[in-house]
């Protein structure tokens, strides 16, 4: 079956966009204009196995991320770093959650701290290590440093940032 991609013009007044669940090679665009709004697109999904954010930019990453992550099992971050060696939004990774929370009941059988982490929040997110500090708030090996020629021990926890 060849890859299928649909355009939705207005996908704040569409429904079945939304409302219809299509496997397969299929993706459909639609348009939004600020960060809020790709947000509320994929809230009206009612959740899914993964998604997928696509910038340069750690600030929009850290808000569209933390925004669409109660509804996915799984976020995958591709910039211009990642997107060379990217295995694709929909490669399984060992040991992380893959099941959303939406449709199918959330992916995960019930025993031992599995059934009580099932009740918890978890969401599998990938991506290169800046846009990761983005939007963990830790720093990641790898991930860009502060280079405002302070040493980090001269200065107080209150002026301390991620990377310094």
């Amino acid at each position: 079956l060849n890859p299928v991609l649909l355009y939705c013009d207005r996908p704040f007044e569409a429904k079945a966009v939304h409302d219809v669940e299509a496997f397969g090679p299929v993706s459909t665009v639609m348009p939004y204009d600020r960060a809020e709004e790709a947000v509320d697109l994929a809230r009206r999904g009612k959740g899914s196995l993964v998604a997928s954010v696509f910038t340069n930019d750690p600030a929009f990453a850290e808000e569209v991320v933390l925004g669409m992550a109660p509804f996915h099992g799984r976020v995958m971050i591709g910039n211009r770093v990642s997107a060379r060696t990217s295995t694709g939004h929909g490669s399984p990774l060992p040991g992380l959650v893959h099941g959303g929370p939406g449709r199918a009941g959330g992916g995960e059988e019930l025993g031992g701290m599995r059934g009580v982490k099932h009740y918890m929040q978890r969401t599998a997110i990938q991506g290169s290590p800046t846009l990761l500090s983005a939007v963990t708030g830790r720093w990641v090996a790898g991930a860009q440093t502060q280079t405002d020629g302070e040493h980090p021990f001269r200065k107080s926890l209150a002026e301390l940032r991620i990377g310094d």
